[in-house]
């Protein structure tokens, strides 16, 4: 019988602060975690997918009556062992199972029902960056069938399995957030102090239960397919199971194959408040922030970061407390586009907390990224007019797009680095003469990003006078004044 305790095997890939590699079980992270710098995986999914199951591990094991006692264990430097231990040996009294394999209560699976687990499939399906069904051969390159995980492999894709997981046919319910969001984390000075300004207070839960029904592993119902729930605890959404799942390991303890159906659908979306996630308010109400990859999120770092309404709840009590000199944000985010996934991104996100606590500060900020994007799509149209003859053509319009996402990335490096940097050090005051200052830098990047792209094609007097005339029209637009001069 093979066996595999998430507990004290090794398959959490862990950096520690001298930045050496190596894999540990969840009690030696935590036990750890002051000396450890961060969580890091290649699979941006699995990545993440850890990092909120230790969250979820953590808030209920501690149990977080409100903001303050979070911050109380933020000043003991680590985690109290002690506890972590007292709540596995609770866990463990109720009958949970922390082995992948135990026949009764596998570790964030369902045990066999041959009314449910049916057929099975590739254990790729645990991993959206291999081939599997709908999901495209970009990511690696090599056939569905052919797959192989460890078990320590298998354990993080089981972390992030429902949290990316897309809406397909047959019914098959997408996250308990819908279409999968953009998920963000605290990043600090280790991987304790991650953890702890990550997580929320039953406080802060607001109007949602905090542990009833409790996480997924402690749960004793049925996950039944397709059956729909519309409330739910904090902590049993955390790892939803909106898919039913039942690794088959080989005898040699690897894993080729599984049982994999739809799991529970979750509807409730107006009460769920994602820990993780920032919402946007909108005319059809509030969504979660989605990835778009024709906007990356630090367009939104104003309310992502600074938002009254809208402002992660773990990112506004630091806002408000000045517990931290900048906010610094892990960013993960899979684009999709029905059951196919299209791209998987981790960035980091940097605000300091003085522009996040000014609200002049950050209305100016917000509207230095409107010139931006404003900016963006000038560039683009004016790009067109000058390659009109070729405007239909797929290379032309790839040009384009190429063009202003260079154009887009030099802002978002200026903006995070130098604007962020002296609007931080100066007093509110200033800080319109600040955006105007740097307003006038973007409008002559803007306008020398127009000018090096268009340079190839002015070869002949037809195509130089569509240029300087297009040229003409983006001074003026820059500058708010027709006719307006070099």
């Amino acid at each position: 019988m093979i066996h595999f305790d998430v507990l004290t095997e090794p398959w959490i890939p862990v950096i520690d602060l001298q930045g050496n590699r190596r894999e540990l079980g969840i009690l030696d992270v935590l036990e750890q975690a002051d000396r450890l710098r961060e969580i890091a995986d290649s699979a941006v999914t699995y990545e993440y997918g850890v990092f909120r199951l230790l969250c979820t591990f953590l808030m209920d094991a501690y149990r977080p009556e409100e903001w303050s006692d979070l911050q109380r264990i933020y000043q003991t430097g680590k985690f109290d062992m002690q506890i972590i231990q007292k709540y596995v040996e609770t866990c463990r009294q109720e009958g949970v199972s922390f082995d992948l394999f135990d026949t009764e209560t596998p570790f964030l699976q369902a045990k066999f029902n041959d009314m449910y687990d049916k057929k099975l499939i590739s254990v790729a399906s645990l991993n959206i960056a291999l081939p599997s069904g709908n999901n495209h051969v970009h990511f690696e390159h090599c056939l569905e069938d052919d797959q192989v995980m460890t078990c320590a492999e298998a354990a993080r894709g089981l972390c992030a399995i429902n949290l990316f997981c897309t809406a397909g046919v047959q019914e098959y319910p997408s996250t308990v957030n819908g279409m999968p969001p953009i998920y963000f984390v605290l990043e600090d000075k280790n991987l304790f102090g991650s953890l702890v300004y990550s997580m929320i207070s039953r406080d802060e839960a607001g109007n949602m239960s905090y542990s009833d029904p409790p996480p997924v592993w402690r749960c004793r119902s049925e996950i039944i397919p397709k059956k729909k729930e519309t409330e739910i605890s904090v902590l049993y959404g955390m790892m939803y199971p909106c898919r039913r799942v039942l690794l088959q390991p080989d005898d040699d303890g690897n894993i080729h194959c599984m049982y994999l159906c739809q799991g529970k659908n979750y509807i409730g979306y107006d009460a769920w408040r994602d820990p993780h996630v920032s919402y946007l308010f909108q005319d059809k109400g509030r969504v979660s922030l989605k990835p778009n990859m024709e906007k990356e999120p630090w367009r939104n770092i104003t309310s992502i970061i600074a938002g009254k309404d809208t402002a992660l709840t773990f990112v506004r009590r630091i806002v408000e407390e000045n517990l931290l000199e900048d906010i610094v944000l892990k960013v993960y985010s899979v684009a999709t586009n029905q059951a196919s996934y299209l791209d998987m991104q981790k960035s980091r996100l940097r605000m300091p907390c003085s522009i996040a606590q000014s609200r002049i500060k950050s209305d100016r900020i917000l509207e230095l990224i409107q010139e931006i994007e404003k900016m963006n799509k000038d560039i683009g149209r004016c790009l067109n007019e000058c390659y009109a003859g070729t405007r239909g053509n797929v290379k032309t319009r790839n040009a384009v797009r190429s063009i202003q996402t260079g154009f887009l990335n030099s802002c978002r490096d200026y903006l995070l680095q130098d604007i962020f940097d002296e609007m931080s050090s100066i007093p509110e005051k200033e800080a319109s003469q600040c955006k105007e200052k740097h307003v006038s830098v973007l409008r002559k990047n803007c306008l020398g990003t127009f000018e090096y792209a268009v340079r190839a094609f002015m070869s002949t007097g037809a195509e130089i006078i569509r240029v300087q005339k297009v040229r003409r029209a983006l001074i003026a637009t820059l500058y708010k004044e027709k006719g307006a001069k070099d």
